[in-house]
């Protein structure tokens, strides 16, 4: 789904970009040990912003970046002229690339925009090449059961009815093949609720996959971030 002009103002206003600099980057950057990216992929760009802090704090040599708004990949283009990226439209949940092209996968808290969710859990650990990483932050139904979320949500244009809960999201994953490599939760500012985390594409040399129940148990277990 598109933003709705709310939506499109709270993503490209400099509060945004302050919180995503100083708390979100390097939350996701402590989520994971993964360096030597060559190639990656960020899923929902908006408008380059979070594009520019991958390339900062990740160093990946090549990103992919992809929104289903061509206004903004236009606004992305503009702002970013580095040539080791590249920003195309396109949707999140039948990507146009081959089997196992990325070393990395990140989203900027795209996914819940996604009526077909799973699909897109499906299409990012089909193009992830063996034991690459999702990185990523998102919210979920939980965040809009806050006082804040109470608030935002009837100004959000948001798939409320298909949207997943925190653990339907980790067993999805779970079962599509990843395991988990590391889990935080976050409310900065006490405006909006997300989680964050990272996860490995698990093959069939592989250890096996945790369950949904230990994934569950293990994220409990884990700090959590205010």
């Amino acid at each position: 789904m598109k933003l709705n002009k709310t939506e499109f103002a709270l993503m490209n206003n400099p509060i945004r970009a302050f919180i995503q600099e100083k708390h979100e980057i390097r939350v996701l950057r402590r989520m994971t040990p993964i360096t030597n990216i060559g190639i990656a992929l960020e899923i929902g760009c908006g408008n380059g912003y979070g594009t520019k802090l991958i390339k900062a704090y990740f160093c990946p040599s090549r990103i992919v970046a992809i929104d289903l708004d061509e206004k903004m990949i236009q606004l992305a283009r503009r702002k970013n002229k580095d040539s080791s990226i590249q920003y195309h439209v396109m949707d999140a949940s039948t990507l146009s690339f081959t089997d196992r092209t990325f070393d990395a996968i990140f989203d900027f808290g795209i996914i819940h925009h996604i009526p077909n969710w799973k699909d897109c859990i499906s299409e990012m650990y089909r193009v992830l090449k063996d034991n690459g990483e999702v990185i990523l932050e998102e919210l979920s139904i939980d965040t809009f059961s806050t006082l804040p979320g109470r608030i935002w949500k009837p100004l959000l244009d948001h798939p409320y009815n298909e949207m997943f809960s925190t653990d339907e999201f980790l067993e999805s994953l779970a079962a599509a093949g990843f395991a988990l490599q590391g889990f935080a939760e976050s409310n900065p500012l006490r405006l909006f609720k997300y989680f964050s985390l990272a996860a490995k594409k698990q093959t069939a040399h592989n250890e096996p996959l945790q369950s949904a129940g230990s994934s569950r148990a293990s994220r409990r277990g884990r700090d959590r971030h205010a």
